[in-house]
């Protein structure tokens, strides 16, 4: 079944709205869960790319930033899915976007992630999980969810649930971009998380940047736009060395 559609946000910071719906090479899609449930995505890139990514929104919602995002990513040659796990809400407005995202269930989106990857799974197929803030736990989630599916983990500063049961699961190489002035995820969280990796077989790298939480996104306080030049820069870096250089 297909869950209610409810309030669109405002769409984009970044493209003009007349672009939003369709920006060239993407096409909208529409996926089916395990359990039923049908959700709406985004895809764009080259069908036969031997390199994807699952790309996952953050509290603001799937909208015309993702997009953006998925686009740029497919012009490098990935195959690329973004994701809704929200059902067509989402806010630019931090009170109303942290509403939405607090009155999801955990455990649908992660059907919805788990659906994901199975959509941009194919024969000789490496696929990679990106994402900020709520898209970062999400991109953890699909480590531990499906460790045969994903060949490596981009953790944009969103939180990690890792405990002794579950750390053993982790098989991708796992890049964890953090913030030095992040009032969400302490420097004292982040030590926590690299010294329970370490129990995992994992290859993790931590980077810090210099910037509050949210410094890729103008809609955050802590928006920082050279900080974020840098930290796609790495996730450039890691993605190309993991999953095949372009």
């Amino acid at each position: 079944m297909l869950r209610t559609v409810f309030i669109w946000g405002l769409l984009s910071l970044f493209l003009p709205l007349q672009l939003v719906q369709a920006a060239e090479g993407g096409q909208p899609v529409t996926l089916n869960t395990a359990i039923g449930t049908t959700l709406q995505g985004y895809v764009a890139g080259p069908e036969d790319s031997g390199r994807a990514i699952l790309l996952l929104h953050d509290r603001w919602g799937f909208d015309g930033t993702m997009r953006q995002w998925a686009d740029r990513w497919a012009a490098k040659g990935y195959r690329v899915l973004a994701i809704d796990v929200f059902d067509g809400r989402a806010s630019d407005k931090m009170k109303l976007a942290t509403e939405i995202m607090s009155s999801v269930d955990p455990e649908w989106i992660k059907q919805d992630v788990l659906a994901g990857l199975k959509y941009l799974a194919a024969p000789r197929r490496a696929i990679a999980t990106v994402g900020a803030g709520l898209g970062g736990w999400q991109s953890f989630q699909a480590a531990l969810l499906a460790p045969e599916q994903v060949a490596a983990t981009v953790v944009l500063y969103g939180k990690m649930d890792l405990d002794g049961k579950n750390v053993d699961k982790l098989r991708a190489p796992i890049l964890g971009v953090f913030a030095e002035h992040d009032a969400e995820i302490s420097a004292a969280t982040v030590k926590g998380y690299q010294l329970a990796l370490r129990k995992s077989s994992a290859i993790n790298r931590f980077i810090t940047v210099g910037a509050g939480h949210g410094f890729l996104d103008p809609r955050y306080p802590g928006y920082n736009q050279a900080r974020a030049q840098e930290a796609w820069e790495q996730v450039e870096q890691f993605l190309s060395a993991n999953i095949g250089d372009l």
